[in-house]
């Protein structure tokens, strides 16, 4: 009987929390009609509270209004709490470039994701799980796509996982339940369409059962994909004080089924789905390459570069810091580097702990000229301690500074010549002199 089957699908994944107020993803077809039914009727035993939400894309004219009519009398009958969402799909992506059916997923789940719900439930099958294996399969997909589709994720779960179609029909039978077809079930102009109608009946008679073999398949490899996520995980290891960058060793070290996964974890961070296999194949090569400042670009503005012996991913982002005077006597905001400069003249020197970012230099209070910070610039030259004048970009080059961090730097001249640069310290020739004026400075990181 499925509602047992259901019942012990939710309880042995504890898809539920006592008190959890769950809604239900309903289209009006047999799927989402059954899984309203069986979750209502089962409400006492799993300790929750159901509504509904039904969702119009716009995309079959009167036949969707259709379908929201049906849902919402169904509910109105049976006092189940409805909530309602609709936009033109075809129109949203002509506008956006995305396929019609990225258009509709997109609108449809960010409708849904508003709702207020500790759970929202979908109809997915053991059908569907099938389908969507055999899609992945076709497009080359890797053991994730092999994966299926997980029982939950967030607040998103799947109660039928579990059943097949012949079960949910049977169901609708003996609760005299209907209804609605979409049309375009029955059309061949997708992909998993033509496998529902000519691919998964040829397999059935090979397998009657495949799609329940496929589900308890695609648990298997869930738990395989899991342990080697926790594996690429300890790979990914970050220099002291940088949990930007990553560590190349680890990973260049690793069997290159973990490398592909660590850099695949990596980019997960920035990127909703999974990026190609093209683009981890293109950073491996980059953990590989003996420039230390060789980059490649990834979709959606990001950015991946070796940094010496790391590798970090940014979006592109300019800091670009004008021309600032520099208020002596007091602090400075350098709002596009996220940092704050504070100052403070002394008439004497005596000692002062002399860091990258707090330091000191000559200052004749009398007749100094106005002092700025300001971007490095091309050109821009400083004396080291042993007296030699070096550019800044050489010297950054030197010291390792990550290219990402140089535009950051903030360069103190007095119009002409630079004075000093935060995070690398004073020019020799304008280090304070003991017993003389000077100007103390501290740079303070503010936001990242």
């Amino acid at each position: 009987m499925m509602k047992a089957e259901v019942l012990s699908w939710c309880r042995s994944l504890s898809l539920f929390s006592e008190g959890d107020r769950v809604i239900c993803a309903v289209s009006g077809g047999a799927d989402s009609m059954a899984m309203l039914w069986c979750l209502r009727s089962l409400q006492n035993e799993l300790g929750i509270c159901v509504s509904a939400a039904h969702f119009n894309h716009c995309l079959r004219a009167e036949e969707s209004d259709r379908d929201e009519r049906f849902v919402a009398e169904f509910c109105a009958k049976h006092k189940i709490p409805l909530f309602t969402g609709r936009a033109d799909v075809a129109e949203y992506a002509v506008r956006s470039g995305k396929s019609i059916e990225d258009a509709a997923r997109e609108k449809r789940y960010a409708f849904l994701q508003s709702l207020p719900c500790d759970k929202l439930a979908t109809a997915h099958t053991a059908d569907d799980n099938a389908e969507t294996v055999l899609l992945h399969i076709l497009r080359g997909s890797g053991l994730r796509g092999l994966c299926g589709i997980p029982p939950k994720r967030g607040k998103i779960i799947r109660p039928l996982l579990s059943v097949d179609r012949e079960q949910i029909l049977t169901y609708l039978k003996e609760e005299n339940l209907s209804w609605c077809e979409d049309s375009s079930n029955a059309l061949d102009t997708c992909s998993r369409n033509r496998l529902r109608h000519h691919v998964l009946p040829l397999l059935r008679e090979e397998e009657p059962n495949f799609s329940q073999m496929l589900l308890r398949q695609s648990a298997l490899l869930r738990e395989e994909d899991a342990l080697l996520d926790e594996m690429a995980a300890k790979l990914l290891r970050h220099p002291e004080g940088a949990p930007n960058l990553w560590l190349v060793a680890p990973i260049l070290h690793a069997p290159n089924a973990l490398q592909k996964r660590a850099l695949r974890l990596i980019v997960r961070q920035y990127l909703p789905k999974n990026v190609s296999m093209k683009h981890i194949e293109a950073l491996r090569a980059l953990l590989k390459a003996t420039n230390p400042s060789a980059q490649l670009s990834l979709p959606e503005g990001l950015t991946a570069r070796r940094c010496y012996d790391a590798i970090e991913i940014t979006r592109q982002i300019s800091f670009c810091l004008p021309e600032t005077a520099l208020n002596v006597s007091g602090s400075t905001e350098l709002t596009p580097i996220g940092m704050t400069v504070e100052c403070r003249v002394v008439e004497s020197f005596e000692k002062y702990a002399n860091t990258p970012f707090q330091f000191a230099i000559k200052y004749d209070m009398m007749s100094a000229d106005p002092l700025y910070v300001r971007s490095r610039r091309r050109g821009d030259t400083i004396i080291t301690q042993g007296g030699c004048r070096r550019t800044l970009k050489k010297l950054l080059i030197d010291r390792k500074i990550p290219r990402s961090e140089r535009e950051r730097l903030a360069v103190v001249t007095d119009g002409a010549q630079v004075l000093a640069v935060a995070g690398l310290g004073v020019s020799q020739n304008h280090r304070a002199v003991i017993g003389a004026p000077a100007l103390l400075l501290r740079f303070e990181q503010k936001e990242k």
